[in-house]
């Protein structure tokens, strides 16, 4: 009788192995045992879902030089204050303006000797604006330009519809376990009964934008169309769900 239990084994993974050559793919399953007998597979999946994203939070900065730090600084507030009141006169609520560095630091002149002598100082005050509408970044960022920011560090683009599209690839990347786990029960001689365990994989959630699209910027319509803006293209996001699911087999 044990030899004859080892014997099964081995013809059996030798037909899962064929199986997952014949599918051109490497999923991850295994199997288990009760009594003797192969009673669960267990397979992962994922699947992905692309989205156009819709939001984009801009860094950006203003920088001011002057020959004395208070004039370098007063120079920077006024710059940085401008800015904030085309902002907000474009629409753009206070709370999705944030300062998230300030710095200053003088400007070193050097001789031939070695010396150093300070000529003047800089003042940096870097930006983000959040829950700005795709369509019209390029519009606010032309704007800023105009009102005084000489320094755009980045744009990262958000997906108000992420948790629709999630949900979408999670519901894929089930069925496609279910369709690798009976294709590997078929192989084997068995047939696919309910699901046991159904484990979430890792997420990828940092293209996802968690507030409502009412509270979002409204531009109006003629920086809207600004011929000078620059164009801004955000792609398409991929939104990927993994999953891991352990079948019943009989």
């Amino acid at each position: 009788m044990k030899r004859t239990i080892i014997t099964a084994s081995i013809v059996l993974a030798g037909v899962l192995a064929l199986s997952l050559s014949a599918c051109g793919a490497a999923p991850s399953a295994s199997a288990g045992r009760n009594d003797g007998t192969l009673s669960e597979i267990t397979v992962s999946a994922s699947s992905t879902v692309r989205l156009v994203p819709d939001k984009a939070t801009i860094s950006f900065g203003v920088t001011t030089q002057e020959l004395r730090a208070d004039l370098a600084q007063s120079k920077n507030s006024e710059a940085v204050k401008k800015v904030i009141e085309v902002l907000t006169s474009h629409g753009v609520e206070e709370k999705s303006i944030r300062t998230t560095n300030y710095s200053m630091y003088p400007q070193y002149d050097w001789s031939e000797g070695g010396e150093q002598r300070v000529i003047g100082y800089s003042v940096h005050t870097a930006m983000s604006v959040q829950d700005q509408n795709v369509e019209e970044l390029g519009s606010l960022l032309s704007a800023c330009v105009e009102a005084g920011i000489n320094n755009v560090d980045s744009v990262s683009f958000l997906c108000s519809g992420y948790d629709e599209a999630y949900c979408q690839a999670l519901e894929q990347a089930v069925a496609d376990s279910r369709k690798k786990a009976e294709t590997l029960a078929a192989a084997a001689g068995k047939t696919l009964n309910e699901v046991l365990v159904i484990t979430e994989g890792w997420q990828d959630a940092s293209a996802r934008y968690g507030r409502s699209l009412n509270s979002s910027a409204v531009f109006a319509k003629e920086s809207a169309m600004d011929a000078g803006a620059p164009s801004i293209q955000p792609g398409e996001t991929e939104i990927t769900a993994n999953v891991t699911v352990t079948y019943r087999m009989g």
